[in-house]
């Protein structure tokens, strides 16, 4: 997919011209097709409800082959996620026709309430993110679908609204993009995509501003990062430690983002049921969205803003495997700031793993914030389900200012109290932290954001449990299944405040 802002002329012309309307108010196309509108609406067939398409042909000599109404509903009820989804709607519809190329004309009278960047980010989102499909590995291959170019014009602007709407266009697609390029590492089957798949995903993207290196499991083993190699024990396949490190001209101080790499979590000793468990290729999903903002980074996503913080993203990715030299529960391993932990249950890994992620970066770059996401525990998607996530955290600033971030890229976030109470019912009679409390006390996500505050410490800190938004959300024209690459845009719209 590939989207080009061009003036309302350029874009009312092409194989099919489809045009944003609200219903109950006029449609606006620009002068050069205000006559097919309106010989459309005198059809009767003109219904603008929220998803509906309808297609008027308008015959070999005009200046558009066929003209499309895509319908936003009610004025209402307008906002950014119906721009959204209305646009990977128009794309699918495209996509059915066969067209190569198709208009976008969006009429500034039904923007007022989203904002022109807004809007123009939400358009190029779900024109990108409705087009995706994950291509499998299979003994005959998928024809190639055909590349589609969108060009998209808004109606009537004027122009530092235009110049809005277009900039919007661009970081929307760069946003989108990066979500792509997360979603395809986390739909990879997990003998596809291991650790080291990982690494070199983080390689490819180093350049310019982006630095990457990657610890092994020697390197490693020197920093004393005892809790994430504890996990790390029970398969064949070398964990990595990733490191990526954008810097910002100028900028003085840095944040830490941290992602749970799990590629594959069998549940270890205390091995999960059978039912599902091939799912657990989506267990790296942090890891997706920390790699999928370095991409947004690498080309771009920043525009003119320029942070006051390097951004530097923690990968820490292995696979929680059964073998003959995996942890047992009640293991006592040590983590790299030396807070010992007895592994209660070897399937609450991801928190081990990110212990360490948080004690690198509090050593190496003293960060001013540190935020994590991770595929944590089954208990938020009880407490949540797949439309929301959980967020918890030592700092409450940080934690609205994340909120504010979901907001934006319409994914939503919940927060979880995290009070001392949850803290203390991680203490362990065998070592500093249990990695899981007692089953009388319940709370089990929070219990997983008690665990890591121990890590945290006095850094302002936030932990984002993704379990539910990163796989088996409702369908919503810009997601149909598999890995959602949550979090990614959220994370975007995070660092451009910073």
């Amino acid at each position: 997919m590939k989207i080009r802002h061009v003036q309302v002329a350029a874009g009312s012309r092409g194989e099919v011209v489809y045009v944003l309307a609200v219903d109950g108010t006029a449609a606006d196309a620009g002068p050069q097709l205000q006559a097919a509108l309106a010989a459309a609406k005198a059809t009767g067939d003109l219904k603008p409800t929220f998803r509906s398409v309808a297609v008027f042909h308008q015959g070999p000599k005009a200046a558009c082959q066929r003209l499309a109404v895509a319908g936003l509903g009610k004025a209402e009820a307008l906002d950014a996620e119906k721009l959204r989804r209305i646009a990977a709607v128009v794309q699918a519809h495209a996509a059915e026709l066969g067209v190569t190329t198709f208009s976008l004309l969006v009429p500034s009278a039904i923007l007022a309430k989203v904002g022109a960047h807004a809007a123009g980010a939400a358009i190029a989102e779900g024109l990108h993110l409705g087009a995706y499909r994950y291509e499998p590995p299979r003994q005959q291959a998928a024809k190639p679908a055909k590349a589609q170019q969108a060009q998209v014009a808004a109606v009537g602007f004027a122009s530092k609204d235009e110049q809005a709407f277009a900039a919007g266009l661009e970081f929307g697609g760069i946003g989108a993009v990066a979500t792509v390029f997360a979603r395809d590492l986390e739909n990879m089957a997990a003998n596809l995509c291991t650790p080291s798949t990982l690494a070199k995903a983080a390689k490819k993207l180093a350049g310019g501003r982006l630095r990457v290196k990657v610890l092994d499991t020697a390197q490693c083993e020197k920093l004393g990062m005892g809790s994430f190699l504890g996990v790390a024990r029970g398969s064949t396949e070398p964990p990595k430690f990733l490191v990526l490190e954008y810097r910002v001209p100028g900028a003085k101080q840095n944040v830490c983002v941290v992602g749970k790499g799990l590629t594959f979590d069998t549940g270890g000793i205390s091995i999960k049921p059978a039912a599902k468990m091939d799912e657990m290729r989506y267990d790296m999903c942090g890891a997706g969205a920390v790699l999928g903002l370095f991409h947004a980074l690498q080309h771009g996503g920043l525009g003119e803003r320029k942070p006051k913080s390097n951004i530097i993203g923690l990968i820490a990715a292995t696979e929680n495997c059964v073998g003959p030299d995996a942890q047992k529960p009640g293991d006592v391993v040590t983590a790299m700031d030396g807070h010992t932990i007895e592994v209660l249950n070897t399937d609450a890994e991801g928190r081990l793993v990110l212990a360490d992620a948080i004690c690198y970066g509090k050593k190496f770059y003293r960060p001013a914030q540190i935020v994590d996401l991770a595929t944590l525990t089954g208990a938020v998607v009880v407490a949540l389900g797949h439309e929301v996530a959980g967020i918890m955290g030592n700092d409450q600033k940080l934690c609205d200012a994340l909120i504010a971030a979901g907001k934006q890229a319409d994914e939503p976030l919940w927060q979880l109290p995290l009070w001392d109470c949850h803290k203390e019912q991680m203490k362990s009679k065998f070592a500093d932290l249990a990695n899981i409390n007692g089953g009388q006390h319940g709370n089990g996500s929070i219990a997983g954001g008690a665990f890591l505050s121990y890590f945290a410490g006095d850094t302002p800190w936030v932990h984002l449990d993704i379990a539910g938004t990163a796989y088996g959300g409702l369908a919503k024209d810009y997601y149909k299944s598999g890995a959602a690459g949550t979090a990614v845009r959220t994370l975007l719209h995070w660092v451009r405040s910073l």
